[in-house]
């Protein structure tokens, strides 16, 4: 037992025994700090609201052993608490060549009064700034490291398939804003698009699989080949639609550039298209829905930054609605 009184790994050695709620006392972060021999070499913002991540290691070596989500305020404890149970039933879980791309728990602790859990570093995982040349992250965009994430969300989705359940990506986020801006001339053509897309994808329904729930650059980590290490799984679920998993992170990568991947003309637009079309097929839904999926997961994602008084992924989904073809042109999708 390393001193301290937490054994990184402990919980993860019985993948049945459920880590205690990160609310329990726990030792102080300070004092995790100081047995362990490691700093806090740096700070990142989590994926769930109101958390962030502290990258902790060497401070010689410079590079992270461990991460600790903090949640900063009381309503994000149970983002926290959440993410401790979901890594020790991932570890049950998941298969043996994917076990080590996920954190194990290593154990609860306070934060100066705020609710914390430390987490084992994922290959990759190392502050920016001391990254050598060589350790620099491959390009989020290039064909190479999107065919890596969508080998592991396969791998990841044919081993943790359950149940299968309609299709229900941006169907709340579609109701919630026909309420809030029902007759908006200004947001009339991106509602209306969200309501033709939700029409077509509605139809088909996906087995229900492990998932990440922010998976973007920023938390998957990929060598020359592969992926080597997913970070931040604080939105994650055993039972969830894969799709966001697959347009999350195809929107995410695209950001600003959406525009120019839903009228599929370059080269770039097709390296994101061909990552999202693989990704169905691999789900068994149409290739033709790869539209569909992305301005869905946009419209989700501008539904939840409303929420936070951000205006931004609305501004972006209605440009990618202007963008996109004709209604009659995604017929030529069904030949791309």
């Amino acid at each position: 037992m390393r001193p301290g009184g937490i054994e990184p790994g402990a919980y993860a050695m019985d993948p049945l025994r459920r880590p205690p709620p990160t609310g329990a006392t726990g030792q102080s972060l300070d004092g995790f700090l100081s047995a362990s021999g490691v700093e806090v070499l740096d700070v990142r913002r989590g994926a769930a609201a109101g958390t962030r991540r502290l990258l902790v290691g060497d401070p010689i070596a410079a590079s992270a052993t461990y991460a600790v989500a903090v949640a900063d305020q009381p309503i994000s404890a149970p983002a926290v608490d959440a993410e401790a149970r979901l890594l020790g039933d991932l570890q049950a879980l998941l298969p043996a060549e994917l076990v080590p791309t996920v954190p194990r728990v290593v154990g609860p602790v306070d934060v100066r009064g705020r609710v914390g859990l430390v987490v084992t570093a994922v290959p990759g995982l190392l502050p920016e700034q001391h990254r050598l040349p060589s350790q620099r992250r491959q390009p989020a965009h290039g064909r190479s490291s999107l065919q890596a994430v969508r080998e592991w969300l396969a791998r990841l989705w044919h081993t943790t398939g359950g149940v299968a359940g309609s299709i229900d990506l941006g169907r709340d986020a579609a109701d919630q804003l026909f309420a809030r801006y029902a007759g908006s001339a200004q947001l009339a053509p991106s509602l209306g698009a969200a309501h033709r897309a939700r029409s077509r994808i509605g139809r088909f329904e996906t087995a229900r699989t492990v998932t990440h729930g922010c998976l973007c650059p920023d938390h998957v980590h990929v060598d020359e080949t592969a992926v080597i290490g997913v970070d931040d799984w604080a939105l994650g679920s055993v039972s969830s639609e894969p799709l966001r998993d697959l347009g999350g992170f195809a929107v995410r990568t695209a950001g600003e550039r959406l525009p120019e991947v839903v009228v599929g003309r370059t080269a770039y637009a097709h390296v994101i298209r061909d990552f999202v079309i693989s990704g169905l097929a691999e789900i068994s839904l149409p290739k033709h829905s790869w539209r569909d999926v992305l301005v869905l997961t946009q419209l989700e994602r501008a539904s939840a930054e409303l929420d936070a008084g951000n205006v931004g992924d609305i501004d972006l989904l209605a440009r990618t609605v202007r963008a996109l073809p004709r209604e009659r042109g995604y017929e030529e999708t069904r030949t791309t």
